[in-house]
């Protein structure tokens, strides 16, 4: 079996990790930039990445597609769409990681799935923007197809003139009403097939209030519960992912989910916990195929 593993950064945890996975497993396995994608129809169909025929894996894991712009964005989901379509499994299935991408079509399947989240706002007028941020008081205004906690602002009263010209530049914006915690953390559950093989706190540095890893967090353990399973097991399901990120905040009422990542790192959760989250995901995979 030959599975190809899509990245932008051969050096990544995550992609390395993968890769080590499956060749634990007695699979080969090969990285894949996506910057090197070549599209050719004639009489046949055929992809290439890297010089490699993707026609010939047995599947591809998707880590990080990359970008360069829209346009380029939209060739490589096409592309996976159609390897799909063409008998190749991927993981996770491209519609999922654009929906996971997408944070309003993250929120709306949420809350269509009846998973609690806070109150949400995708706005193109600066004057109504304004308005939702009156009525939140507090939000946070995060990049609709933003990764790794870039370009997140908390916005508050007195903010208007910086909120319109947010959504003058980026012709909208997505609002996220802001809820107060004790401590500046959040909960990352890591989900594969529908099974929570952990969870962490992600700790913001001191004074801060972002607690991604990539923003300088750290992860420590957090404990099981039913409801933080539940919670992050239904949004993966919504989502649509075969392995997942959820993110979750704790509030005085109970857990909200805010985000569900569809190319999660799994490092945290290995430093954290020592639970090597690459192995189940290339189980699937592997696993005998039941012909009965």
């Amino acid at each position: 079996m030959r599975v190809g593993i899509v990245i932008s950064d051969p050096l990544d945890w995550t992609a390395r990790a993968l890769c080590a996975s499956f060749r634990g497993k007695g699979a080969d396995a090969v990285f894949l930039n996506f910057s090197e994608l070549v599209a050719i129809i004639n009489e046949d169909i055929s992809f290439f990445g890297n010089g490699i025929d993707l026609l010939q894996l047995d599947g591809l894991v998707v880590r990080d597609l990359g970008r360069r712009g829209a346009h380029d964005v939209a060739f490589r989901f096409e592309t996976l769409q159609a390897l799909e379509r063409l008998g190749i499994p991927v993981i996770n299935p491209p519609d999922a990681i654009a929906r996971a991408a997408n944070k309003f079509a993250t929120s709306l399947a949420l809350r269509q799935a009846g998973v609690p989240t806070p109150r949400t706002a995708v706005i193109t007028s600066p004057k109504e923007a304004v308005r939702m941020l009156h009525e939140y008081g507090k939000a946070v205004s995060k990049p609709l197809f933003g990764y790794k906690g870039k370009g997140i602002a908390l916005l508050k009263d007195g903010d208007e003139e910086r909120l319109k010209g947010m959504v003058e530049k980026q012709g909208l914006v997505y609002l996220q009403e802001f809820i107060a915690s004790q401590s500046p953390r959040d909960i990352r559950a890591f989900v594969v097939e529908g099974r929570l093989l952990g969870a962490i706190y992600r700790v913001a540095p001191p004074g801060q209030w972002v607690s991604n890893l990539a923003r300088g967090g750290h992860a420590k353990p957090c404990p099981r519960s039913a409801e933080l399973e539940d919670l992050a097991v239904r949004s993966s399901r919504a989502v649509g992912t075969v392995y997942s990120g959820v993110d979750l905040l704790e509030t005085d009422e109970g857990l909200l989910v805010i985000e569900v990542n569809g190319t999660p790192s799994g490092k945290g959760i290995f430093e954290a916990l020592g639970i090597n989250v690459t192995d189940a995901i290339a189980e699937i995979f592997l696993r005998p195929v039941d012909c009965k």
